[in-house]
């Protein structure tokens, strides 16, 4: 048995995947853990697992994507589709990667990006996609360039566990100490912005 289950409307019914193991996979937790998964827009299903790389499902077919086909690291922590339709991976060893269908692109590798644990990712509406770095605070790439903003940009922490645009475009990042809004180039402290303070 894998670690999907699928709702038929009623009930909850194991998904069977594929009786795969990876050589010298290291699992944090678990070789059957899905830690997400995602859609993408032409409907195939994708699963980043803790110690077996990815499973893309399409059609009724699996493919199994790991180091051996260009990912860093077969742990991995999350996934998101961008609007151009490439796949960002993060991992928990080697970093950040970006899949166009084709070939990975690892942004850690190249010096970047610094550190190699990713968190969160995420796209703004727009099209940035900000990603969090342990230790390194959140990522923004604009398509071309990378933009760092830790502590000293404002982060209440560099540990950055959620990210989250609201629908007045304003960034929110949820740290290891609390809310930070990204406001005019820096973060703040959300408590020091928002009336909710007492």
């Amino acid at each position: 048995m894998g670690g999907v289950s699928h709702f038929d409307g009623e009930k909850f019914i194991p998904f069977s995947m594929p009786d795969l193991m990876v050589e010298n996979s290291q699992h944090m937790l678990s070789d059957k853990l899905v830690l997400k998964i995602i859609e993408d827009k032409n409907g195939a299903i994708w699963m980043v697992t803790d110690g077996n790389g990815i499973f893309k499902y399409n059609k009724g077919e699996f493919t199994h994507l790991t180091n051996k086909n260009g990912l860093t690291d077969n742990n991995t922590s999350d996934i998101l589709e961008d609007k151009q339709g490439n796949i960002w991976i993060g991992t928990f060893y080697g970093g950040l990667s970006k899949f166009d269908g084709k070939t990975f692109t690892n942004f850690t590798k190249e010096g970047m990006v610094k550190g190699i644990e990713i968190g969160s990712l995420y796209e703004d509406s727009k099209d940035n996609i900000w990603f969090s770095v342990e230790n390194y605070g959140v990522y923004r790439y604009d398509g071309s360039n990378f933009t760092q903003f830790t502590t000293e940009n404002g982060l209440t922490s560099n540990g950055v566990q959620s990210i989250f645009e609201d629908n007045k475009g304003q960034i929110w990042c949820g740290t290891w100490h609390g809310l930070c809004i990204f406001d005019k180039n820096k973060f703040v402290n959300a408590v020091d912005l928002e009336p909710w303070t007492n």
